[in-house]
């Protein structure tokens, strides 16, 4: 009889086992950064380190990882009900009768020990289809990561880009300020010699002036971008911040070759991916609470021996066992099974409707992000040829204006055509790679 209970019991422990490992535990280092790595087409060292920093110690990322650890301790334990549970019971108890005659001293030292075991035996797979429904939950907290991951990898790259905008508005404002100190120069020349007017004089002070006024607002925005990085990258050092604050041009990216919208391509984000797995998840939760409707099939077995006895407490003739298979069938719960049923399907139908959502959501941002990107290159384009005409023009005038062939008001316009579209320019740089970033995050 005991090898019939070892070989029964041996038998459920391997009948869980078998089910609970059907569905096989990913590793976590699947849900770190893809080998795509968007960024490192811009060919800038100091992003790639900035990048790299924040994906070692940004904090939100660090949250999602823990996110992920939950739910698959979430799915693990549910696994656990394919398996039998087994307690252990002991208990002793001394006891005196005065009627005793058979005991020299009317003491009795009764004492049992058992082992029992319940198990649920899941027939209509109402734990089937929970456990499945927590492993896509936990497939969803990877792909959450993994949205965390692209989003703070460009929101990285456009503070970068946006730093370095500010930091090349700077040398647009400085390398102006010393030509229009220059002409004003020129001017007070001029006035001394009786060869102008104080109004030329104050006209050219009075734009250099204002050139000089920009200088403390972009500088501010340098620090706040600067910070912005630090927080980002969970490193807020002086280091990293006198190492960001040398000047770098903006950095080149290559242009995106692409027609269309290729579905694979937006499959491939993250939060399309993580609702997906989420509507996977409400379906088998709904597929669960249907199963409340079937009777559930239980097998509880104990087995243990009691004596009064020491010595012949662990003889044949006081050992105990029992199986008792068992069947529990709801047939009235006031209607809790039913709204049961109903608000998993309520909550099924919203995932559909969520995912439905999200996939129009993303067909809208790539199309909308590529469309500006393309727009942005002809806005390039144009800008950089609008500013090579500028400059000629301020070539002209100043020859002009040095001969004394032409008024000073035709240079006062050329400078400020020239610093205006030169920050033109510098932000239509900046545009095309921050819509380039965004091309890149819609997709994933």
């Amino acid at each position: 009889m005991r090898r019939i209970l070892f070989l029964l019991f041996l038998s459920l422990i391997l009948g869980g086992r078998s089910k609970a490992q059907q569905d096989p535990v990913l590793d976590l280092q699947q849900t770190m950064p893809s080998e795509d790595s968007w960024w490192q087409f811009f060919g800038d060292s100091t992003l790639i380190r900035l990048i790299d920093k924040s994906v070692a110690n940004n904090y939100n990322l660090q949250n999602a990882v823990k996110n992920i650890q939950l739910a698959k301790s979430r799915w693990r334990s549910q696994q656990g009900h394919f398996f039998p549970s087994f307690s252990a019971s002991a208990q002793y108890t001394p006891e005196k009768s005065s009627l005793g005659i058979d005991h020299a001293d009317n003491y009795y030292h009764i004492g049992q020990a058992g082992i029992e075991i319940n198990w649920e035996i899941d027939v209509f797979g109402n734990i089937r289809k929970g456990a499945k429904a927590q492993k896509e939950y936990y497939l969803a907290s990877q792909e959450d990561y993994r949205g965390t991951m692209v989003s703070l990898a460009s929101e990285v790259a456009m503070a970068y880009i946006r730093l370095r905008t500010y930091q090349q508005q700077l040398e647009v404002a400085r390398n102006n300020l010393e030509s229009q100190e220059e002409i004003l120069r020129i001017n007070e020349a001029k006035l001394a010699a009786g060869l102008t007017s104080n109004l030329t004089v104050a006209q050219s002070k009075g734009l250099w002036l204002q050139t000089k006024a920009t200088l403390p607002g972009l500088e501010a925005s340098v620090y706040s971008e600067v910070n912005t990085l630090a927080v980002l990258t969970g490193e807020y050092s002086d280091s990293l911040r006198q190492a960001l604050l040398q000047v770098h041009p903006l950095p080149q990216g290559n242009p995106i070759l692409m027609q269309g919208i290729p579905a694979e391509l937006i499959r491939r984000r993250p939060d399309v991916r993580s609702a997906e797995r989420t509507m996977d998840a409400l379906a088998a939760a709904a597929g669960a609470t249907r199963a409340d409707w079937w009777p559930k099939f239980y097998l509880t077995g104990a087995f243990g021996y009691g004596n009064e006895y020491y010595k012949q407490f662990f003889k044949k003739e006081n050992m105990t066992w029992q199986i008792s298979p068992s069947i529990k069938w709801t047939i009235f719960s006031g209607r809790q099974i039913a709204q049961a049923n109903r608000q998993a399907q309520i909550q099924l139908d919203e995932g559909i409707n969520t995912y439905n959502q999200t996939l129009l959501t993303a067909l809208q941002e790539v199309d909308d992000a590529l469309s500006s990107y393309n727009k942005s290159l002809q806005q390039l384009d144009a800008d950089r040829l609008a500013l090579q005409e500028i400059k000629l023009t301020l070539e002209y005038a100043m020859d002009l204006y040095k001969k004394g062939l032409t008024n000073y008001q035709n240079v006062l316009d050329s400078q400020r055509n020239v610093l205006n579209y030169e920050n033109v320019y510098v932000n239509s740089q900046s545009a095309t790679l921050l819509y380039m970033i965004l091309v890149y995050k819609a997709l994933g």
